[in-house]
């Protein structure tokens, strides 16, 4: 199956109506990819170590995978898919990122079902659009620095780090619960419960933003359900329960863009912000 924006019935003839195979077996790309669901259903495969995560896509819904990432799919007759290749840039976060609703990349599909680009030169604009909009959902609400210690930054990146007490890391790294700690400020300016608040509404509300309803985004990262991520986000910006329900996401970048506030990704949040 080729994973570029779109498939023609016969090598060689790219005008012709674009199809999928009914799936495939488990392989990998070295470049990232996003499956968009047309119409019907889609199953999808990721093997990561020694097991398999199955999620299923319905109409309209998509599944942003990383380069290397091995996935098998398996389609119902009568779907429709497309498997656009993404720049290299485009990286989900932990791997692969299942978005339940996007207009912009559903309404970009079907511009490419239209226009059923037959090269490089056509298929590249579609290319960006997808980049463009997928890239937008990497940008934090909430600034954390990036550490430069080697134990830092693998905790910060270790998903279990949002899940386990401080005292648990410290055993995992061989070190004191005082001393990471203390190292945990030097390298982030703020202490481990901080940051983990701050990771927590990151990944959350990214998730919110990509169609995950609030209770399951909170329950990803660790909260026991959305009034804990309410809670969190309004202790973070004063924002009250009344402004953060029902879309806690919008909210907070509403706060954010108003308040002048930098997301982490673009450059330094200024001093006086943290």
């Amino acid at each position: 199956m080729r994973h570029d924006l779109l498939r023609s019935t016969e090598p060689g003839h790219a005008t012709e109506r674009p199809v999928v195979p009914d799936g495939h077996d488990f392989h990998s790309h070295d470049y990232p990819l996003l499956i968009h669901v047309v119409s019907g259903s889609v199953e999808v495969g990721i093997r990561r170590g020694g097991a398999v995560e199955h999620v299923s896509l319905s109409a309209e819904s998509n599944l942003w995978m990383a380069a290397g990432l091995s996935h098998a799919v398996t389609m119902r007759r009568e779907s429709i898919m497309l498997g656009p290749r993404l720049s290299p840039e485009t990286e989900p976060p932990n791997g692969y990122l299942h978005l339940p609703r996007s207009p912009a990349i559903r309404e970009t599909a079907l511009l490419v079902l239209a226009a059923s680009p037959a090269d490089e030169s056509e298929r590249l604009p579609f290319r960006r659009a997808f980049d463009a909009v997928l890239q937008a959902l990497l940008v934090d609400d909430f600034y954390i620095p990036e550490p430069d210690h080697r134990t830092v930054a693998a905790i910060v990146d270790d998903p279990v780090s949002l899940l386990v007490p401080l005292k648990e890391l410290a055993t995992r790294h061989a070190m004191s619960p005082r001393h990471l700690e203390r190292l945990l400020k030097d390298e982030l300016g703020f202490s481990f419960l901080a940051w983990r608040t701050r990771k927590r509404l990151n990944l959350a509300l990214r998730r919110i933003r990509a169609g995950t309803s609030v209770p399951a985004a909170a329950r990803t990262v660790g909260y026991a359900g959305a009034d804990g991520l309410i809670r969190a986000a309004s202790r973070m910006t004063g924002l009250s329960r009344a402004e953060l329900s029902p879309d806690p996401a919008e909210a907070v970048r509403t706060w954010r863009d108003s308040a002048g506030h930098v997301p982490s990704g673009i450059q330094a949040e200024p001093s006086s912000t943290r």
